[in-house]
């Protein structure tokens, strides 16, 4: 049979083994699996670490057919069982490459020929993960890029390297977005692809801004009003301060652009990581909980928690009445017409936003989808308004061209030539909240 053959069919894949089940992409992603009827390996280092990822899969989708479809061990003692008789491999272990791939050459000697091997990450260069595989290895490789929690985020990024058989990519296309439900987003095999290239750039200029006005004032001057779910720094707790870190660093040895200037981690960051103040998954980050329900912040430059100050300032709250009247236009021109630099922080971050994403057309999305492709995975991977409902909010692209004049920022071919999508203001009401 040959390979286009033997990938048409979408029942191809009835057994998946997940390396790196104890985390919370590996476990999450494992359980969306089990959930589709898959016959899941949850595999990591440790038998107790492989149940623990078992509870966050269940907790996430309380699906009594998870625990039912899924089987935990440890490499030690399950992983040549389990690499033997799977369909999919699916790394999702710590972003190192040596550490990956130490394992991808254990996984090499107990895979099947047409056994899929995908990688999670979208951070480090895949290229270098499959250096000294075979050449079956290599057809069968790829990234699938969930996004977290993929209970809530259906966007999955996906690309293979030169070596990978087309039809293997053609097929993983069609079976994450059939059976797993997944928004498919085709890109480049670039450094964080599309989605993370973007916000963690901008994650690290509100980091860098953090030190000046303030972890709580930053979530408030870029919340939800503005077109996102959660806030920027909310957001980096539920991700982790050491992942940002990480990817942070790759974008800064990996990627020369217009926007490598505002790849920087403050020396907070650092000194947050030494503390474990890593966000949701050690209890404390920007955000720390107390008993009370009340939430403390952290302060930058103590590098410890403050009381809440609870920020008021006129634009913002007049922006969000507009928003909660779903008025988003007039929200977003009462940001504009502000005035004070609380609110050039907000029309810098906004315009960063747009110019950015529209310069990664065809750089990482391909040329011919335009800039739907971005819109879709900031759409269904971060839950934020895509960057074209965004310029149209502000009034379009001949206004947003003399803001990004104004600021500095190159303007993207792409946006010259007035690329369409299919979102637009009037569908994307649930991306601008009032809180």
């Amino acid at each position: 049979m040959s390979n286009q053959e033997s990938y048409r069919d979408n029942e191809k894949i009835k057994t998946v083994v997940v390396l790196g089940a104890s985390g919370t992409i590996g476990s999450l992603s494992g359980g969306l699996m089990a959930q589709n009827g898959l016959k899941v390996y949850f595999l990591s280092r440790t038998q107790q670490g492989s149940e623990r990822g078992l509870q966050k899969a269940i907790s996430q989708a309380r699906s009594e057919m998870i625990a039912r479809n899924v089987i935990c061990g440890d490499y030690e003692h399950l992983l040549g069982q389990a690499i033997s008789e799977t369909d999919w491999v699916v790394e999702a272990i710590a972003e190192d490459v040596k550490i990956k791939q130490q394992l991808y050459e254990r996984v090499e000697s107990y895979r099947k020929p047409q056994t899929i091997v995908s990688s999670t990450t979208s951070s480090l260069p895949l290229n270098e993960l499959i250096e000294g595989r075979s050449e079956g290895f290599k057809k069968h490789f790829l990234s699938t890029h969930f996004f977290n929690p993929p209970g809530r985020m259906s966007a999955c990024e996906i690309t293979g390297t030169e070596f990978t058989d087309p039809n293997v990519v053609d097929f993983m296309r069609q079976f994450l977005k059939k059976r797993l439900r997944r928004a498919v987003i085709s890109v480049k095999n670039t450094v964080a692809f599309a989605g993370n290239r973007i916000a963690f750039v901008l994650f690290s200029r509100i980091t860098t801004l953090a030190s000046e006005f303030g972890v709580e004032t930053m979530d408030y001057l870029i919340g939800p009003y503005t077109g996102r779910l959660l806030p920027p720094l909310a957001t980096l707790d539920l991700v982790g301060l050491d992942i940002h870190k990480a990817i942070i660093d790759s974008l800064k040895t990996h990627t020369k652009d217009a926007m490598h200037r505002w790849l920087t981690t403050p020396g907070y960051i650092n000194m947050m990581i030494q503390k474990k103040l890593l966000g949701n998954k050690t209890g404390c980050g920007f955000y720390r909980k107390l008993e009370s329900g009340k939430f403390v912040f952290l302060d930058p430059v103590l590098c410890d928690y403050v009381p809440a100050i609870e920020p008021h300032v006129a634009f913002v709250e007049k922006a969000k009445h507009f928003t909660h009247m779903g008025m988003y236009k007039e929200a977003f021109e009462t940001i504009l017409t502000a005035q004070g630099k609380e609110a050039e922080v907000v029309k810098n971050i906004l315009c960063a936003y747009i110019a950015y994403s529209y310069s990664l057309v065809g750089e990482v999305t391909d040329s011919t989808t335009g800039v739907e492709g971005i819109d879709k995975v900031m759409a269904y991977g971060f839950n934020w308004a895509p960057p074209s409902v965004i310029m149209e909010a502000l009034g379009g692209s001949e206004i947003v061209t003399k803001l990004l004049k104004e600021r500095g920022f190159a303007i993207p071919q792409s946006l010259q030539i007035g690329l369409k999508s299919c979102f637009n203001i009037t569908n994307s009401g649930k991306y601008f909240v009032a809180k």
